[in-house]
């Protein structure tokens, strides 16, 4: 290539060499341009630019395209260029245009210099890449093969101008300017988004509507008529959603208002409730829907499990809710909690979504509400989706409560419904409202509030036990004592250990002796007894006034009024029971009458209370079933035995479950890995390996 270029220039200076012996002026500045005299070549041109315009033109073009000179200028060397092409094409004569062969010129040479000139003013137009260097392109290099480039180029930096001034005027000056551009359709949308968002910067009610009477055609009017609603409807209360109803008819999201006051009205989705709002709505639009809730309302689902997915029967034991998700809860308050690819959610007896799968935990529905978490942080939402406290915490308490506890980074504080922190996160721990009162601690003691957030009593207690009644147990000084709610002392702080209320009374120890107390903190002296070893665990009073008591290494049983029921004779002894007591001897269970004579030998290794005529006993390591007379009903084969309803039994062998009667009569057999009651008695849930299965029990007992 390199070879080539300088044969061509060789050439080219022997061709304008032939032409020094008889030179005109054409011919000297050819000759001047040859050899870079550029000061002689443009005088010369210029000379005889009007007697052979299309040559002289073309050498003053390329020189005023040549950098390597004084005379550069590209807006010149395209004006001649443009002189150039325009004249050898339209007015020279063909006479002249033989001359000018002489000078490698043709219509060729002629046209590839105009297209050499164009391209070097689209390279400057890209160098200074500015909508005003790609505009005066277009406009002075009208047919140039880059005129399409820079369309694209100025169209692309007009755009990405147009973006950064962003306005609505900005945007419409770039639709009038290049109605062309691939990027109108884009540039009318952000016009149209520009528009609403200027007509409503300060998000007042008044301006979303001035929008929408003044461009009702502009796409985000639908966006303005969902900002009505949510302005008007911002407290979320019934009536607000009353007042839009009636000031904005004709707004597509009054259905959406109307179901919202249902919601809100119906939060706790009962058969009552659904009753209760249609007679407080009776022009409610979407009654058919209403009466479906009814119905489903007082229907009863129950989970199923199908190759690991679980979905929902009813009573007749009918898929009502196909098996589709991996875990589901029972339904409560007309919702069910469901996870689906991961993500937890709501669904409802219709099996339609709720609350969307988006959660990592939620809890069950409870007066309208629930817990929800996502990534450990947890919040509240309710029953219409709508987040009541946000995803910030790090444990939420009960929900039922005016004011609810909550955990941030390891400091507790109190929150109400709406989420705003009503005592700040400065405990180290805190209780449920129970009662309305809860215990706070600080400083390492426990004190109590109440639902005003004031102090009952400040922070002083070592320890506090639950708040569920007016009996408080608390420690102070290392003793056990109890308070009552208002922060009375029932029962001073001196005594070891003390027990919770316990059918009727509370078992206080002291180093050397026991005693049990009234609820208010009376001692019954006549039920006071040496210490024994773990009396607070077995040593309590049961549902029949009876306790146990030990004398001398020997327990016996006493009643509410200190009296001996049973003698301190026995190794151990068990409760009074259809005038039948187990007791035990040597290592071995009986049973003897209130007489405390012996009616049932010591044959046992362990020994139930009778139920009506009949015990369940231990032989050695079975369970078997005995009357009275210590007869056997049912032999001792079983590892396990329990009562499961009058006259039934629960019997596990070899590690499964079955259902027998007392006279053996299998209602089950024994090939189930858990046997369970539904929690409206009404069926029977079956468990094996991998599934289970509903059965009604009436069915089952309907000999009975």
């Amino acid at each position: 290539m390199f070879r080539q270029s300088k044969i061509i220039v060789a050439c080219a200076l022997l061709f304008f060499s032939s032409f020094t012996v008889k030179a005109g002026r054409l011919e000297k500045a050819f000759e001047a341009l040859t050899i870079h005299d550029y000061f002689t070549a443009k005088a010369s041109f210029y000379k005889v630019l009007k007697r052979d315009s299309a040559a002289a033109a073309y050498g003053l073009s390329v020189i005023y395209s040549r950098n390597n000179n004084p005379f550069y200028q590209l807006d010149s060397a395209l004006l001649y260029a443009k002189i150039s092409v325009s004249t050898y094409l339209k007015c020279t004569s063909e006479k002249k245009k033989i001359k000018y062969k002489k000078f490698g010129l043709d219509s060729l040479s002629v046209l590839g210099h105009r297209e050499a000139v164009n391209s070097q003013c689209f390279d400057l137009a890209i160098r200074l890449n500015t909508v005003e260097a790609y505009t005066s392109f277009l406009v002075k290099n009208k047919g140039a093969k880059e005129i399409q480039q820079a369309i694209i180029n100025r169209n692309r930096l007009a755009y990405t101008l147009a973006k950064k001034i962003n306005t609505s005027e900005e945007y419409l000056r770039f639709m009038q300017d290049y109605p062309q551009a691939v990027q109108f359709d884009e540039v009318g949308a952000r016009y149209q988004k520009r528009q609403y968002e200027e007509y409503t910067e300060d998000e007042q009610l008044k301006s979303y509507l001035k929008f929408m009477n003044e461009l009702p055609d502009n796409f985000y009017v639908a966006q303005a008529l969902k900002k009505v609603y949510q302005i008007t409807t911002i407290d979320k209360t019934i009536v607000a959603y009353e007042n839009f109803i009636h000031t904005y008819p004709n707004n597509p999201f009054v259905p959406r208002a109307w179901r919202d006051i249902y919601n809100k009205s119906t939060q706790v989705r009962t058969s009552k409730n659904i009753k209760n709002f249609l007679t407080t709505y009776p022009n409610y639009p979407f009654k058919e829907e209403l009466e479906e809730d009814y119905r489903f309302s007082n229907m009863l689902f129950y989970p199923i499990k199908v190759n690991d997915k679980w979905g929902f029967v009813n009573d007749a034991l009918q898929e009502v809710i196909p098996p589709t998700y991996t875990s589901v809860s029972n339904f409560y308050e007309g919702a069910a909690t469901a996870t689906l690819k991961g993500k937890m959610g709501f669904i409802n007896k219709k099996n339609v979504k709720l609350i969307a799968f988006e959660y990592d935990e939620v809890e069950p529905f409870l007066n309208g509400i629930s817990v929800v978490g996502n990534q450990d942080k947890y919040g509240i939402i309710n029953r219409s989706g709508e987040t009541i406290v946000p995803l910030i915490y790090d444990l939420i308490g009960e929900t039922s409560n005016k004011y609810i506890a909550i955990e941030l980074d390891g400091k507790y504080g109190f929150i109400d419904h709406k989420g705003d922190l009503k005592v700040g996160l400065e405990y180290e721990t805190v209780g449920n409202f129970k009662n309305g009162i809860a215990y706070v601690k600080k400083d390492g003691l426990f004190g109590i509030i109440d639902t005003n957030l004031f102090y009952i009593v400040k922070p002083k207690y070592e320890w506090i036990d639950n708040l569920n009644n007016n009996f408080i147990r608390i420690r102070e000084g290392g003793l056990y004592g109890a308070i009552n709610e208002c922060g009375d002392y029932v029962i001073t702080p001196s005594y070891e250990q003390l027990s919770e209320i316990e059918n009727g009374f509370v078992m206080a120890v002291g180093k050397e002796n026991y005693t049990f107390l009234r609820p208010t903190g009376e001692v019954v002296s006549e039920l006071s007894f040496p210490f024994a070893e773990g009396v607070i665990d077995w040593g309590l009073f049961d549902e029949q006034g009876i306790a146990r008591i030990v004398v001398k290494g020997k327990i016996g049983l006493i009643d509410t009024t200190g009296k001996r029921v049973v003698p301190a004779l026995f190794e151990d002894v068990g409760f009074v029971s259809s005038e039948m007591i187990a007791i035990k001897r040597n290592g071995k269970w009986g049973y003897c009458d209130t007489d405390i004579q012996l009616k049932i030998p010591y044959n046992f290794t362990a020994a139930d209370r009778f139920v009506g005529a009949y015990a369940i006993v231990k032989k050695e390591k079975r369970y078997g079933v005995i009357d009275k007379k210590g007869s056997y009903l049912i032999e001792p084969i079983y590892e396990e035995l329990s009562w499961f309803k009058d006259q039934v039994l629960l019997v596990k062998e070899q590690g499964l479950f079955g259902v027998i009667k007392l006279d053996k009569t299998v209602v089950l057999p024994i090939e189930y890995q858990k046997i369970e009651i539904t929690e409206n008695q009404k069926l029977l849930r079956l468990h094996s390996r991998k599934s289970f299965e509903y059965q009604p029990i009436e069915t089952l007992f309907c000999d009975e």
